[in-house]
């Protein structure tokens, strides 16, 4: 037993550590280029932006909100609306959005998770704001239309064969082969470009706790399991591979991967950010 629980996990290096400054509630984390990152975070000081002066850091969202970047853009969720800002400035301010608001659904339903698809097209989680057996979510695909500064809905995902898909769905990313990738409440989502269900992840422990999300270039989905302080590595088909094990690991939250595959990872509470490799 002993032998195949080592087997199930890999010992990642620590390649490097990102200082911080101060410790921070990592939300979530975006690799953009030439090795920075940005970063949403809970402040224990709220608004500080002392990291914001320092490379490899571009952005600090002091707001908690869920971010992601693509195409030289920086999109970030803010008061359940989708903005975008150019990437030229040391420091995001909030008060210069690009508005990409579903108007019919803002009432209804929270937003949470973003991810920017290679074809250009935005994908959001949004949750119905309910509970229990009544909560419900759903995956919103956006094109954005830059004259006239609106946006057209492409696709909604809310079910599959007339079964709902999601519950919560939190964090998302598109794989390289077009499929989408959500974490929801104790387990993983993914279905096909179209919305067809593919496959469910329920982890390998009863209080599996799915947070960040991404993929490799080999169309492996890494998940954060923040309660148990892993992180799971599964196949493009939903196969379990192995856990990432490393020198100090503690409730991984927020992940995002390079170009080259290596992995940042966001602790839930820290003051760095780990770069690590396998």
């Amino acid at each position: 037993m002993n032998q195949a629980q080592a087997l199930s996990s890999v010992d990642y290096r620590i390649l490097r550590t990102i200082s911080l400054n101060q410790h921070f509630y990592i939300i979530d984390i975006a690799y953009s280029d030439r090795d920075t990152v940005c970063l949403s975070v809970c402040a224990e000081i709220y608004g500080s932006t002392e990291i914001t002066k320092k490379h490899p850091v571009r952005f600090v969202l002091p707001t908690g909100s869920y971010i992601n970047y693509g195409h030289s853009t920086f999109y970030y969720i803010n008061d359940n609306i989708v903005n975008a800002c150019s990437c030229t400035d040391s420091y995001l301010s909030i008060n210069r959005p690009n508005l990409l608001q579903n108007k019919a659904d803002v009432n209804f339903f929270q937003t949470h998770g973003i991810a920017v698809c290679e074809s250009g097209y935005i994908l959001v989680c949004q949750w119905n704001r309910k509970f229990k057996e009544k909560s419900a979510g759903k995956i919103v695909k956006i094109q954005y239309i830059n004259a006239g500064n609106r946006n057209d809905i492409v696709m909604e995902i809310e079910s599959d064969k007339n079964q709902p898909l999601y519950i919560c769905p939190t964090y998302i990313v598109e794989n390289a082969d077009g499929d989408i990738c959500v974490s929801d409440v104790r387990t993983v989502v993914v279905t096909d470009a179209g919305g067809m269900l593919r496959f469910r992840y329920h982890g390998n422990s009863r209080d599996f706790d799915p947070y960040g999300i991404c993929c490799n270039s080999s169309c492996n989905i890494i998940v954060a399991d923040m309660k148990n302080d892993k992180i799971h590595v599964i196949d493009k088909d939903g196969a379990f591979l192995h856990h990432v094990t490393y020198d100090g690991i503690k409730m991984p939250r927020a992940i995002c991967i390079d170009e080259n595959d290596n992995l940042y990872v966001g602790e839930w509470h820290t003051d760095t950010i780990k770069v690590i490799a396998g």
